[in-house]
């Protein structure tokens, strides 16, 4: 007896489906190795780097729990998703930098994207290229000025003295302008314009 095109389509269907199933298998194996080389790279602990949740937006999951396997998460750009969390442990704070990386394999070798930026993994063997630029991408966060920086949500970090206030882009002119009128009652001289477009910062009394 012939069989009808939606059996046909439903043998194709769980064919596809366990194919794919491998394929997401392969693609937490890589990311368990990557994980373990880039400590080795880096010369760290294994608890120094661990793995965190992302959501369907492939955004990480705030309170969810850091791991030690990859919880993947498939984008509508044909990567394959992982979020990875580099703990700095200091005296008197903890400071994180979560690292969004997707994978893809084509044709046998694996694309990486290490948040925005798509990098060359590599053939077998040494790495040290791949994990020099990743590693390169996090210290300029930390080598580049605060005030140069933009903070979170799309807000401008203003320095005004002591304080530390995000305010929105919208409102850095009108927040310039309150600056500027409270350094002219004070006698405070305002530092030059960042070239950045960030505020400037006001100068320390």
């Amino acid at each position: 007896m012939a069989t009808t095109p939606f059996e046909e389509l439903q043998a194709q269907a769980e064919a596809w489906c366990q194919e794919f199933e491998q394929y997401k298998e392969e693609c937490k194996v890589f990311a368990e190795r990557l994980r373990i080389d880039w400590i080795e790279y880096l010369g760290a602990k294994s608890t120094d780097v661990e793995f965190h949740k992302l959501d369907e937006h492939l955004d990480r999951i705030a309170d969810g729990a850091f791991t030690l396997s990859p919880r993947l998460q498939v984008g509508d750009d044909g990567f394959v998703y992982f979020g990875l969390t580099l703990f700095f442990k200091m005296k008197k704070q903890c400071l994180d930098e979560h690292v969004r990386v997707g994978v893809q394999r084509v044709k046998g070798q694996w694309r990486v994207r290490w948040n925005q930026l798509e990098m060359a993994y590599g053939a077998a063997g040494s790495h040290d290229a791949f994990f020099q630029k990743a590693t390169a991408t996090i210290a300029q966060k930390f080598t580049t000025p605060f005030h140069r920086r933009r903070g979170p949500l799309g807000f401008v970090p203003i320095v005004s003295n002591e304080h530390l206030t995000l305010v929105a882009p919208a409102d850095v002119r009108v927040a310039d302008q309150h600056a500027a009128v409270g350094q002219a009652t004070d006698g405070a001289t305002a530092a030059a314009p960042a070239t950045s477009g960030a505020p400037a910062v006001p100068a320390k009394k």
